[in-house]
């Protein structure tokens, strides 16, 4: 039996540790004799991150160390990132100048992406040369999309858990074999995958706050930042570039209004948080979700809470009953992946909504004196689209900023991502585009232009608008803090596209060239 837990909490920007506080807040349920810690390197110094790890082993004396790999990203496929801003200019513009100065910046993004994957692989190897006798377990949602190129890199033994870890963790815990898990691991040189039975129930999944600050010495640093909690898990859609449904399952598994709403609570009244963001796939799965989520809103109103809250909506099934309770339990800003203005090319990705209920959910927010930012997704250029599906997101635009109100309404611009796992990775295999065997996390030049899915005849097209729009001053401001322009923001909005508006400026580009096209088309030769 295992008698100590450190959960480390892997270098990413600063965001509130989920993962880690509910898994550690399972097993006290269950083991209260257990003694546990959670360490979030996030808001330490590069410099003292493994000074920090040492001493934290060393006070501890762990029997079982989990760690939690949040994100591996660079190239964002949104103009939220100024990585794209240099990729786009590489592969795209005339300039000599803009080529160079953008293949040595590129040079440097990449030079951190791996030496960000390298520090964090370097932790666990830290932990097996201090406490070689410590089991190692490693989760979160990075590693599940990348377990297959990262479980051979780390050190032997280390069990990786794809999607929640709660049973697996307890199981290790308690000294039971690891069957019906969804782990990985490597075996005399081989890759293994484990098979999960039955998902967890989240009956009496329930935070115990006080015992979490008991546990997490450095809590203070996410007082007054948003917090997140998580309502539901599970996705019952088929997204074809989404990642959700297999890290989460299908099978959407409830949690009680009157828990969520109580851990909502304690974070409201002992840290002061009054900005909270639901970490579903989405809040509202269908309309089987809604008496859960009536009933969190209604009780956010009933005790009082005076909060702003968000997370992934869809738009499309709000009802104006919804969206009256959405704005007085404090909707904030809300994001919302229309993906693109056609709906042909929403069905080819599998998305499962139409987008005049999506107008329809708009107007139900505006009518219910919704006052937030809503940010649309746009991802230009997927499968299926053309120019006159590029002409249809520009009038989508701009028939919901006619709904809402220009001033409220920021377009961002993103490219489809390919990732492990998916059904758009699958299709790009079958294509040709990708090749079998290609490593997700290897990039050069060749690969990030295809792992950005901008694919001939309209990407020149889509790159030249983009990067007439996207502002100099807030790539300088970023370039400047060594971050992304999404950080000088929030988690939620981008900041050259809300502040700087270039999402909408880039659309009214795009407008403005496919328009010139099809009058120089219309013309014919000149004579």
């Amino acid at each position: 039996m295992i008698n100590s837990i450190l959960y480390v909490w892997l270098p990413a920007r600063k965001i509130y540790p989920i993962g880690p506080t509910y898994l550690a807040d399972f097993i006290h349920a269950r083991h209260p004799e257990i003694r546990q810690r959670l360490l979030d390197l996030s808001l330490i110094p590069a410099g003292e991150r493994r000074a920090a790890l040492d001493a934290a082993l060393d006070e501890l004396k762990p029997g079982l160390v989990c760690f939690s790999w949040r994100d591996i990203q660079i190239f964002a496929p949104h103009e939220g990132d100024p990585s794209l801003k240099y990729a786009f200019n590489f592969y795209y513009s005339p300039n000599p100048v803009k080529k160079l100065t953008a293949s040595i910046k590129g040079l440097g993004y990449l030079w951190r992406y791996y030496r960000n994957i390298q520090d964090c692989l370097s932790f666990p190897w830290q932990v097996r040369r201090r406490r070689p006798e410590a089991k190692l377990m490693i989760g979160g949602g990075a590693f599940g999309v990348f377990a297959d190129q990262l479980i051979g890199r780390l050190p032997p033994g280390t069990v990786g858990v794809l999607g929640e870890g709660e049973e697996a963790v307890l199981k290790t815990v308690e000294g039971k074999p690891l069957q019906d898990e969804r782990i990985v691991c490597v075996d005399r040189g081989e890759i293994r995958h484990g098979a999960k039975g039955a998902y967890l129930p989240l009956d009496s999944f329930e935070l115990d706050l006080p015992y979490l600050e008991s546990i997490f010495p450095q809590h203070a640093a996410y007082h007054g930042e948003f917090i997140g909690i998580q309502t539901k898990r599970g996705c019952p859609y088929d997204c074809s570039f989404c990642e959700y449904p297999y890290l989460e399952g299908k099978k959407v598994r409830y949690r009680p209004p009157a828990a969520v709403v109580g851990e909502l609570g304690q974070f409201y009244r002992r840290w002061g948080a009054r900005r909270f963001w639901f970490t579903d796939a989405q809040f509202f799965t269908g309309k089987e979700s809604f008496p859960q989520c009536i009933d969190i809103m209604e009780r956010i109103i009933a005790e009082g809470l005076k909060i702003e809250w968000s997370g992934y909506i869809r738009t499309s099934l709000i009802t104006p009953q919804l969206a009256d309770l959405m704005v007085r339990s404090g909707l904030g800003d809300l994001e919302v992946s229309i993906t693109s203005g056609s709906q042909a090319v929403i069905n080819s990705l599998h998305m499962g909504f139409s987008l005049e209920k999506l107008y329809d959910g708009c107007r139900y927010l505006k009518e219910a004196g919704f006052k937030g930012k809503l940010i649309l997704n746009y991802s230009l250029n997927s499968p299926g689209d053309s120019e006159a599906g590029l002409m249809e997101s520009v009038a989508s635009y701009k028939k919901i900023a006619a709904i809402m109100g220009e001033g409220q309404v920021f377009p961002m611009l993103f490219f489809l991502g390919v990732q492990p796992h998916t059904d758009f990775e699958r299709r790009l295999l079958e294509e040709g585009y990708l090749y079998q065997g290609y490593n997700p996390l290897s990039l050069n030049p060749l690969a990030i232009s295809r792992m950005l899915y901008n694919p001939k005849p309209l990407s020149g097209l889509i790159a030249k608008a983009c990067i007439a729009a996207w502002d100099k001053a807030a790539w300088r401001e970023a370039a400047d803090r060594g971050t992304s322009v999404a950080q000088l923001y929030a988690d939620e909005s981008m900041f050259a596209g809300v502040v700087e508006q270039s999402g909408k400026a880039a659309l009214i580009n795009l407008e403005g060239l496919l328009k010139e096209r099809i009058r120089s088309e219309t013309a014919g030769p000149a004579r």
